[in-house]
C-alpha cells in the first residue's frame, strides 16, 4: 500500500510543478516520473507475491 502512496506522491509533485510557479526542471521531472514507475512496479510485483503464498 504504501507504494501507491509514494507514486501519488511523486504523480502529485508533478502536477505541482505544472501548474504552479514551483519551478520543476527536466531532471526532476524524470525522477519523478522513474520513482512513480518504479513504484507501481513494485506495488504489483508484491501484489503477486503474496496472492502466490
Amino acid at each position: 500500500m504504501f507504494y501507491l502512496l509514494f507514486a501519488l506522491f511523486f504523480a502529485l509533485f508533478l502536477v505541482a510543478g505544472y501548474f504552479t510557479p514551483l519551478e520543476i526542471t527536466s531532471t526532476g521531472a524524470a525522477l519523478a516520473i522513474a520513482f512513480i514507475i518504479a513504484n507501481l512496479y513494485m506495488y504489483f510485483k508484491n501484489k503477486n507475491k503474496k496472492s502466490r503464498d
